[in-house]
């Protein structure tokens, strides 16, 4: 495993000092530019295969896992994991249009949305992916022995809260994968209940900036007031009582926000330094927070974490509404309804991350 990193860490190194001699070289031709470019790309992708580590640090869409210093095939996974129930039903065994081998498949959905496992050539690493193009299975093997509940988000929240579920899943799946690939112990994967939807809309304001926060049935939660130069946002209940308050902090070569809870410093909300998506942590008393876009996604999606658990989501409303074109509104998942608060200034973070972003285009 370690000549194996070595190998690719050194293949992406020299790759990536082609592309960049190229680009020294022929710095005047935009096809030059545009080969060297995409040669660097590549260089730096086949970097981050050396190790899970920086493989998955990479991207979210597919998830590397390590089998450690066992040899097992995909059918050892397929019988540990065949009677563990998921929101997508239990795995079964299938092919794909674009592999020989055959992979773990759980899903899809009625929307078209599965996570699927499969082993490379020499069966030392795994990889766990999501998609939403069902038409890219081949067949089945087997069918699943668990089959996936059928009227779990008929509903437009029900729906969300499944597609929020997706991304928790493959989490938890990746997790007792790995289990299952060290050590031969299969994780249990928690029952998925419909979380909390909220919308978080934004209203026109002259000056500044406001929102409003709702429940799935339209009933107004909490108001969102900012007011220019957008340094300071305040969540504001129906009583006009501030449940949460959001600061920028200045002279930062990064965003820095200061979270209070009800008047009190909740914490320091920081933004990392990472190309590939937007992540911030924040220290709290009960340990780390983060809040990490999912990179990948349609949309831009959010998660939000403490130590790891999963507190919810903020993800971009995509219903094609007039409102929805104008605004940057989203839905916010709420699997802690005790977090509320602070999953509403975390929606507050996403808004001004994705205006940002617009403003930087």
């Amino acid at each position: 495993m370690k000549m194996r990193t070595f190998l690719y860490r050194l293949v992406g190194a020299v790759i990536v000092l082609l592309g960049l001699a190229l680009l020294f070289k022929f710095w005047y031709s935009k096809f030059f530019i545009s080969v060297s470019t995409v040669i660097v790309i590549i260089g730096v992708a086949v970097f981050m295969m050396a190790s899970p580590e920086s493989y998955n640090a990479s991207t979210d869409v597919v998830k590397m896992i390590g089998m450690g210093d066992t040899v097992r095939t995909i059918e050892d996974f397929y019988e540990a994991f065949k009677n563990v129930p998921t929101p997508l039903g239990s795995g079964y065994l299938g092919h794909f249009y674009t592999m020989k081998q055959p992979a773990l498949i759980f899903g899809p959905d009625f929307q078209g949305n599965y996570l699927y496992f499969w082993l490379n050539g020499s069966g030392l690493n795994g990889y766990l992916g999501y998609s939403f193009l069902e038409s890219m299975i081949k067949d089945r093997i087997n069918e699943p022995l668990i089959p996936m509940k059928e009227d779990f988000g008929e509903d437009l929240a029900g729906y969300i809260c499944f597609q929020a579920d997706v991304m928790l899943l493959q989490k938890y799946l990746y997790d007792s994968l790995s289990s299952f690939a060290k050590t031969g112990e299969v994780l249990p994967i928690p029952a998925s209940e419909p979380s909390e939807v909220y919308t978080f809309t934004e209203d026109f304001k002259l000056a500044g900036q406001q929102f409003d926060l709702c429940d799935k049935d339209g009933n107004f939660i909490y108001h969102i007031e900012g007011t220019a130069p957008l340094l300071k946002f305040y969540v504001r209940d129906g009583q006009e009582r501030e449940v949460f308050r959001v600061e920028k902090e200045i002279l930062h070569v990064l965003p820095a926000y200061r979270f209070y809870l009800k008047g009190e410093l909740y914490g320091k909300l920081e933004k990392k330094l990472e190309f590939i998506r937007d992540h911030f942590t924040m220290d709290v008393a009960e340990g780390k927070l983060e809040l990490r876009e999912y990179a990948g996604s349609i949309g831009r999606n959010f998660s939000v974490t403490l130590n790891g658990r999963m507190l919810g989501a903020v993800m971009e409303d995509m219903q094609f509404t007039l409102h929805n074109i104008v605004f940057d509104n989203s839905v916010l998942m709420v699997y802690d309804r005790d977090y509320l608060p602070l999953m509403t200034a975390m929606a507050i973070m996403v808004a001004r991350e994705i205006a940002r972003d617009e403003e930087d285009e």
